[in-house]
């Protein structure tokens, strides 16, 4: 089983001197084991657990409302409408909590108010405790195990406060001295679904048995023949419910607003316009990032296709191009190794390289290698820098040198040039 800690927290309130009881279940220990201490302790103990809070039965009203057959979202605005004229408050102020349908189509609920489920949560938050599940200690009275359990009332008695449970989501706490008065108006309220039997389970010193309330409450039975049998307990109350708590037969307070969704929304809404702009600015930048890659892929479908253009024009024999830049370094491997003793492209581009770059004015349109020969196409100032350049190639890198073509247009020299390799003409 999963580990749980089962936390009754004090009628009296929550604070860090407190001595509190707690019960720890885990495969160890599937029965529980009681613990008593600050709540910093209890905290320690409850890393890894699912954390379960028991509320003082006299905060919480457990109330059913006769509702037709409506989804959990409608039945949640039309429950405090319905349970209006039981509450001493107003309706804004409580918060309501669905359980289940019962036999008689009756919707069970629970109601606190709002300010005092949040002091609850802040108490427990400021320890460093987060509840998974809140419910009324009333709800973790043990039942019995009958198949007909709803024919049995479960009365659970430590000093002088009392918990009555009277359905598996119905029951309410009240003190001793009340006993006979509250339990005689909840028979009336069943009217004709009496129980047959009340156990009453004693936790503490037996100031009960025998006593004036215990008679009262007999008398109170015998009139309407319920059996009365009481169950002393050697053990803890606090053990006693946490052996009683069934979470498929709770009512969780932690519902729409308490919920750990809720509440993260409410954490969240103060920062709601600034969440919202820094989404508006994601959007802007993903849009923005999605046009700048498309512009960014159209210019490198462009200069594809110009790699593409330069590869065969420098390889015109090339029927098929897949790979532009591999199959170019495959060709020049290719001429390297054809070239024997003569000077190949890598030659040619090292001796005229840095003369050509040093030329004023001078662009290159393209170039083409075969056979010992470099034709290069290009654009220079004038055709004195055009024969001041065929001199320079000739007397610094060695190379002799052909003017195939040059036409003078929009005041430039158009000009192709052949570079042979030292010694050819």
């Amino acid at each position: 089983m999963r580990k749980q800690l089962i936390l009754p927290l004090p009628a009296d309130g929550l604070n860090e001197a407190n001595e509190l009881c707690w019960v720890l279940r885990d495969d160890e220990r599937p029965a529980g084991r009681l613990f008593r201490g600050i709540l910093a302790e209890a905290v320690k103990q409850a890393v890894g657990a699912r954390v379960v809070v028991l509320v003082p039965g006299e905060d919480v009203l457990l109330a059913g409302a006769e509702l037709p057959g409506l989804n959990r979202q409608r039945l949640a605005r039309a429950v405090p409408f319905a349970l209006e004229e039981q509450l001493a408050g107003d309706v804004e102020d409580m918060h309501f909590a669905l359980g289940s349908r019962s036999d008689d189509g009756r919707i069970h609920s629970a109601v606190v108010a709002r300010e005092k489920i949040a002091i609850w949560l802040e108490s427990l938050r400021a320890a460093g405790l987060q509840a998974d599940v809140m419910l009324s200690e009333v709800l973790a009275v043990p039942r019995e195990a009958a198949n007909d359990a709803a024919r049995h009332w479960s009365l659970l008695i430590d000093g002088v406060r009392c918990l009555l449970r009277t359905d598996s989501q119905h029951g309410l706490a009240l003190d001793l001295n009340n006993l006979p008065v509250v339990l005689q108006a909840a028979l009336d309220e069943a009217g004709d679904s009496l129980p047959a039997s009340l156990g009453v389970k004693i936790c503490g010193d037996d100031v009960f048995s025998g006593s004036h309330d215990h008679k009262q409450l007999a008398q109170v039975c015998e009139g309407a023949d319920i059996d009365v049998v009481l169950q002393p307990q050697e053990e803890d109350s606090t053990l006693l419910l946490a052996r009683g708590f069934d979470e498929k037969a709770a009512i969780n307070l932690l519902q729409g607003d308490y919920s750990r969704r809720g509440q993260l929304e409410k954490l969240l809404r103060p920062w709601r316009p600034a969440i919202f702009l820094l989404g508006l600015w994601l959007v802007v930048q993903l849009v923005a990032m999605g046009l700048e890659y498309s512009r960014l892929s159209q210019q490198d479908a462009e200069i594809r296709e110009q790699i593409t253009a330069l590869y065969r024009e420098a390889f015109p024999e090339a029927r098929k191009v897949v790979n532009p830049r591999v199959q170019m370094e495959r060709g020049l491997a290719k001429l390297r190794g054809s070239g024997g003793g003569q000077t190949d492209l890598l030659g040619f581009i090292g001796q005229a390289g840095p003369i050509l770059k040093a030329t004023p004015g001078l662009k290159l349109r393209s170039l083409r290698y075969k056979e010992n020969r470099l034709d290069i196409d290009l654009e220079i100032n004038s055709l004195q820098t055009l024969d001041k350049l065929k001199q320079r190639l000739a007397d610094e890198a060695g190379l002799t040198v052909e003017i195939v073509s040059a036409s003078s247009r929009d005041g430039k020299v158009e000009s192709r040039i052949a570079l042979h390799g030292g010694g050819e003409a």
